[in-house]
């Protein structure tokens, strides 16, 4: 369902290899000649120490003394830990956090797993090794605050990726890494992010150490960096070897780049003016042969075996060449055969923990499904929802939210297809006070952030539907209409909408749900429902440029980290320039000196790169005439709120006229960020 007027639309091969995108979020020392002395022990206060016997076990709040007073100690580098017994009130998990934190000082950091158990760490303020240096040259570069903002580049990882392996360098957890959103994977992308008691000096140290990562910008601050912390994000994104659909072959490259221009300026300037439903983009449905809202559909239906086997589906034929040995070379392509292997060993019942031991990690669903359905042997090899539950929070979360995004979208399309950009009566407003639907629950790609069952203290929006005199009155437009998600604390609209979703949940293939019965017996599988704009508009005017090209290699647009490394190499240019200049004699280059290694390094490519060039234009002026590049790329521009999707953007764009509602296989090979 497009709402752009009709025009030749663009069309663009398979984006996997011929697209480029950036997206970024819109948002005293140790004296050095002394030993560092170790903290003194502090005496907990016996009351205190009751406080946590009450709360807890009097086993866990002697732990959590003896981990404390562990820390304080000389042997304060051991890793230690203090464990809770399982606590399934989390009223109370939450009074056992914050009371831990004010006895021991914020000295213990205190997480919850996914069984309901309580990790305690002690949290060392400080290494006393990276306190000696030279004199002047301190080794803590100033003052500690509580948590180290910093902004992450990365390229071809995901957020949680790039946290894990900043975590695992600073040894720490990633949980105390925050950010406001996550980023796709497929993206060169810039984020603020945080870190909890760090250093700046540690922090820019692992610069070089990671591929595809880097930091910069430190600054110390008293909070965090919490999910949904955002208002948007901009994209620039690349479109290679792009083509008019009435494109005929006798066009010259400049003429079909001109015809280009006229269709597509227009085009964008009319998805300024009028906006396009607002829908959620199709990688929330996952590219496996099942969709990630089929599980969710199973899930709500109670159908827990369903739900296994989907997860667990395999194909034969990649299972049996595994088992053979025939396993692909590529990491990724590896990871897949070994994954069909592992769900065929068990789901033939061939060899129950093999099927553990193969498994890749990253298959987290797969990977916990099969180690709890294994725990006990074939005794435990039927306790499906155990099976389930046992998954992450944030993974059970995914499933139960596609599902309701797969209903919202088919919900959009139908509004639309009825009503157009008119408002009618019972059309969802919000109401009068109320705030606008939230982002802060949303990361970039409009997904609600992993928590299906909303904490008791966030305020929900409420909605209500306009009365026939109000969609008359011109007081509304179709940019304050809104659709609900489906769930237990939402009103449906008071007109055929409404009916839609009855109707259309409650088809066969769609698991013969009601949308007015969505509390479950398991409250994790309850889902309280949303509500989402039905239109979404660019925040600034967005902007288009056209090149043309040879190459699909050719980088059309630099990334915010060769902006830097450009400016570096001015920089340095510019004082090498500056010396010879004022006739100073040439620089030794000694190990340590990082900006005379920088310079000749620079002076080597340089010189290389001119080498290069010039041979190879003396030999391309030898063997080919000089040619017009046959190709064009687009780079568009555009800023959208965290509740939108760069994919849908570019299918209006485009004018893909495949059902928006519905996931397709082709959509694995696009990309939003």
């Amino acid at each position: 369902m497009h709402v752009a007027k009709d025009t030749n639309w663009l069309q663009q091969p398979e984006q996997s290899q011929n697209s480029e995108s950036n997206t970024k979020s819109v948002d005293s020392h140790t004296p050095q000649d002394e030993k560092p002395q170790p903290e003194q022990t502090i005496e907990i206060p016996q009351e205190d120490v009751k406080v946590l016997e009450d709360l807890s076990t009097t086993q866990f709040a002697q732990d959590l003394v003896k981990l404390f007073n562990h820390g304080n100690g000389p042997s304060s580098n051991d890793a230690n830990t203090a464990t809770s017994p399982v606590i399934d009130d989390k009223p109370k998990r939450a009074q056992i956090h914050q009371e831990v934190r004010r006895i021991f000082k914020s000295r213990l950091e205190t997480t919850t797993g996914h069984d309901g158990v309580i990790i305690a760490n002690y949290v060392s303020p400080r290494k006393g090794k990276k306190s000696r240096g030279r004199r002047g040259q301190p080794g803590d570069d100033e003052p500690m605050g509580e948590y180290l903002h910093f902004t992450l580049y990365k390229d071809n990882r995901d957020t949680m990726d790039a946290a894990s392996q900043i975590a695992r360098l600073l040894r720490v957890k990633p949980q105390i890494i925050g950010y406001a959103g996550t980023k796709d994977r497929r993206a060169s992308t810039t984020q603020r992010c945080s870190v909890r008691h760090q250093r700046k000096r540690a922090l820019a140290g692992l610069n070089g150490k990671l591929w595809g990562i880097a930091t910069g910008d430190y600054e110390y601050q008293e909070q965090p960096i919490h999910l949904g912390q955002l208002l948007g994000n901009e994209f620039v994104i690349t479109l290679k070897n792009c083509k008019m659909a009435d494109e005929t072959a006798a066009q010259s490259p400049s003429e079909r780049l001109a015809s280009m221009r006229n269709n597509v300026e227009p085009a964008l300037k009319h998805m300024s003016s009028h906006g396009w439903i607002n829908y959620f983009g199709h990688q929330r449905f996952g590219t496996h042969d099942v969709g990630t809202h089929q599980v969710g559909k199973l899930i709500l239906g109670d159908d827990f075996e369903g739900a296994v086997n989907a997860l667990l589906k395999y194909d034969p034929e990649i299972a049996a060449k595994a088992e053979a040995g025939q396993v692909p070379d590529e990491p990724s392509k590896k990871d897949d055969a070994l994954r069909h292997l592992a769900c065929m060993l068990f789901q033939t019942g061939k060899d129950l923990n093999r099927a553990v031991n193969v498994i890749p990690r990253r298959f987290a669903a797969e990977s916990c499904i099969l180690r709890h359905l294994t725990r006990m042997g074939k005794n435990s090899a039927r306790d499906f929802a155990g099976a389930i539950t046992h998954i992450t929070r944030g993974l059970r979360s995914m499933y139960l939210h596609a599902y309701q995004s797969h209903v919202w979208n088919h919900a959009a399309s139908q509004r639309y297809a009825l009503h157009g950009s008119k408002v009618t009566k019972g059309d969802l407003v919000i109401s009068d006070g109320e705030a606008q639907p939230a982002a802060a629950e949303q990361d970039q790609d409009g997904d609600e952030i992993i928590n299906p069952v909303e904490d008791e203290e966030d305020a929900p929006l409420r909605a209500r539907p306009l009365t026939e005199e109000e969609a008359a009155s011109g007081k509304y437009t179709i940019y304050d209409i809104v659709l609900p998600s489906p769930g237990y604390d939402v009103v449906y609209p008071d007109n055929e909408i409404g009916q839609f979703y009855q109707e259309f949940m409650g088809r066969e293939e769609n698991g013969r749900l009601d949308p007015h019965k969505m509390r479950r017996l398991r409250r994790e599988f309850s889902l309280p429902g949303r509500y989402r704009k039905l239109m979404q508009r660019f925040l600034v005017e967005p902007s288009v440029e056209f090149k043309l090209y040879e190459h699909d290699t050719e980088q059309m647009h630099p990334t915010d980290l060769d902006l830097i490394n450009g400016a570096e190499r001015n920089g340095i240019e510019r004082k090498r320039k500056r010396d010879q200049d004022d006739g100073g004699p040439a620089k030794k280059i000694k190990a340590g000196d990082g900006e005379a290694q920088a310079e000749a390094k620079m002076e080597r490519a340089n010189s290389e790169q001119d080498a290069t060039s010039s041979n190879g234009a003396e030999a391309k002026a030898e063997t080919e005439p000089s040619a017009e590049p046959t190709k064009i790329a687009v780079v568009v521009k555009f800023q959208l709120a965290s509740s939108a999707y760069a994919t849908i953007t570019l299918r209006e764009l485009m004018g893909d006229r495949s059902d928006e509602a519905t996931p397709t296989p082709s959509d694995e090979g696009v990309d939003n960020s």
